[in-house]
């Protein structure tokens, strides 16, 4: 009996032994991820902006780039990645290790890969996770002095007189600005000519010198050049007025509302970020927004802050490339890149 006894309380103890070292391991193994998302980020983070430096897209990066870095006592660095209207910068962001440590600021349709191109070993619309929205900012459809037109109704009118003969720049096929222009052309039939560049600057320097004659760009981007009469607005891609320009009359007050067309800003990196880090970046984004040197710095650009979770924002962007997937296909510009994701 006392044998039976010992061997009972020695398989009692051991049992004990065994719970208490699962219950040691697990204390260390349930906060592992917690404990991850606490540290990050331990080395430099590097935000892409696939566009060049000057542009709205690497302004937005560098203010969210400043404000980390004195959050979170690590340096976040502006990676300037620009060319094929935003998709090598991209690719750089799609082909990432999703550690948290290289980010993109996305700008709408741009996380496409441009018509014409060949189809990347990524898609668009499962490359990335999105950790926040940013905003919005209305374009505005911008011409030379050269052009005798001050509305758009004058420009359809001129452009049916005269086809081929005027020609758009846009930062490359695919770019918000590209798909807007082509909208224009395909609802009012006329016939643009389309020059593609590097990025926004050097279109709105041959725009200002009169190699070309029309583009789209964001409102920001313009105010200058159209205060100082280097150029004309004839129309901005807003349901409202823009306070920045006043007397320019909107799409829609021109009979033009599909041409309603506004840039989105999100933050957003490589697929299959843990969500530990997303949830980390997502609170410190949603921090800058609500800062008030950050508010004022980015309502200066004329951007409309509009903060949103990931989830919200992930769900947006799927449905927003969704529409310009539907839209390539009706202008005509469709390729491989663009497809629909099967489940």
């Amino acid at each position: 009996m006392r044998k039976a006894i010992r061997k009972t309380s020695a398989c009692t103890h051991r049992r004990a032994a065994v719970r208490a070292v699962a219950l040691l391991l697990a204390a260390y193994v349930v906060p592992l991820g917690q404990a991850a998302a606490a540290a990050y980020p331990e080395r430099p983070v590097t935000i892409v902006s696939a566009f060049p430096a000057g542009g709205i897209v690497d302004v937005i990066a560098r203010r969210l780039a400043q404000h980390f870095s004195e959050r979170f006592k690590q340096s976040f660095i502006v990676d300037n990645r620009s060319g094929a209207a935003g998709s090598i910068g991209y690719s750089a962001v799609a082909r990432a290790a999703p550690d948290g440590y290289t980010l993109v600021v996305a700008s709408g349709p741009t996380t496409m890969a441009p018509p014409g191109a060949a189809a990347p070993s990524w898609q668009p619309q499962t490359a990335f996770s999105a950790i926040g929205m940013i905003g919005t900012i209305p374009q505005a459809i911008i011409v030379s002095n050269g052009l005798p037109v001050r509305s758009l109704p004058d420009l359809v009118g001129y452009a049916k007189a005269r086809p081929g003969h005027v020609n758009y720049g846009s930062a490359g096929a695919g770019t918000t600005p590209f798909f807007t222009m082509e909208l224009l052309k395909s609802q009012q039939k006329i016939d643009l000519t389309h020059v593609p560049y590097r990025g926004q600057p050097e279109v709105m320097t041959d725009l200002v010198r009169g190699e070309i004659g029309v583009t789209a760009m964001t409102v920001p981007l313009v105010v200058q050049q159209v205060q100082s009469g280097k150029i004309k607005a004839i129309a901005v891609t807003s349901s409202t007025r823009v306070a920045s320009l006043p007397d320019v009359p909107t799409v829609v007050e021109q009979g033009m509302p599909d041409l309603a067309i506004s840039n989105w800003f999100a933050l957003m990196g490589p697929a299959r970020l843990p969500p530990e880090v997303v949830a980390t970046l997502a609170r410190a984004l949603t921090e800058a927004l609500a800062a008030p040197d950050v508010q004022a710095s980015l309502k200066d650009l004329g951007l409309l802050i509009q903060a949103a979770p990931p989830a919200e924002t992930q769900a947006f962007v799927q449905a927003d490339l969704a529409r310009w997937i539907a839209m390539s296909r009706t202008l005509g510009t469709d390729t491989p890149t663009l497809k629909e994701t099967t489940k």
